[in-house]
């Protein structure tokens, strides 16, 4: 039977409204930024201030994601997921940052390690943010770092991994605030050494330093005398990658973990797991900086302004590891 001449008119009226709908949705995400007359009088205005990686693209703030040196936190709060979605939409021409940052940057098509020392940095230019702001969801998408380390090494563990993650050094010109003690983590040990393969991470000479001072807690004999495993010490076995690099790979096959406040626990935070954090002192709390962490890819994750509250959620740290055997 003949389709009657109106309804055929208005079948194929439809279909290209229908067309016309589907380009207009899909073009936001096949459109790649280019750069515009603007941007170019950016770029030189940045060049002439002696900011020559600041190369605007569309609406985003730089092709090029520079670091400046920055403290370590904000680099894996910031720049690499920043640097991470320029990438995957076409646009990331260069990063530059600190020595042995390249397995942050593994997808960057050229990486500079131009800094030999982290600092704090009031304003970072190529990616137009200050320190504890929200970062932008549009332009900001964390790499699966878990997937990518999962294998590059074989960890030989006889139990489920915890990773503790410490520091001791001058914090904002005071002596140190955010750090576990030796006597909890006496009692970490006590409490956690029949259920985990604990590793203990303060790292010194195999990181690049910042401009606070660090210290010696003069916690790592006694550590080992209990069998917990120091980084520093399991790392002689794989010296053929960068130590950054390995403690991407235990994070990558851990489930458990402890840190600090400070940069470590933002690494932390772009793996899936437990993550218990101690937080004394510091702007993350104050500027809300905890709440993106879940965004960042970690999975249960809870904050502590003392040892007495992280040392009864390691119990439940204990009852996973049971559930996961």
């Amino acid at each position: 039977m003949a389709i009657p001449e109106r309804r055929t008119k208005r079948i194929l009226w439809r279909n290209k409204m229908q067309r016309e709908q589907n380009q207009s949705t899909q073009l936001p995400c096949q459109a790649r930024p280019t750069i515009s007359l603007a941007n170019r009088f950016s770029a030189l205005k940045h060049r002439l201030q002696g900011k020559p990686n600041v190369r605007p693209i569309g609406a985003y703030p730089s092709s090029i994601i520079d670091s400046q040196g920055c403290e370590f936190g904000y680099e894996m709060f910031y720049h690499v997921p920043y640097a991470y979605h320029l990438a995957k939409i076409g646009c990331l021409q260069r990063t530059v940052s600190c020595l042995g940052t390249e397995c942050f940057y593994f997808f960057s098509p050229d990486h500079h390690e131009r800094y030999d020392r982290r600092q704090f940095v009031k304003y970072m230019d190529s990616i137009a943010q200050q320190p504890h702001e929200s970062p932008d969801a549009n332009r900001w998408e964390p790499p699966n770092f878990a997937v990518h380390y999962r294998n590059k090494i074989e960890l030989n563990f006889p139990k489920p991994l915890l990773l503790v993650f410490n520091k001791y050094n001058i914090e904002w010109d005071h002596p140190p605030i955010n750090f576990l003690s030796k006597p909890f983590l006496d009692r970490v040990v006590q409490k956690a050494s029949d259920r985990f393969s604990i590793v203990y991470l303060r790292p010194t000479s195999h990181i690049v330093h910042d401009h606070m001072p660090v210290g010696n807690l003069n916690e790592k004999e006694q550590l080992r005398e209990q069998g917990v495993v120091l980084a520093e010490e399991l790392y002689e076995n794989y010296r053929h990658i960068s130590f950054n690099e390995f403690q991407l790979c235990l994070l990558a096959n851990s489930q458990h973990r402890i840190s600090v406040q400070g940069g470590a626990a933002y690494m932390n935070a772009l793996f899936p797991g437990q993550l218990m954090l101690l937080h004394r002192y510091g702007g993350e709390q104050l500027h809300g900086n905890y709440v993106d962490f879940p965004r960042m890819g970690v999975t249960d994750f809870t904050v502590h302004n003392n040892e007495f509250d992280m040392l009864d959620r390691l119990d439940y740290f204990k009852c996973s590891a049971r559930n996961a055997a």
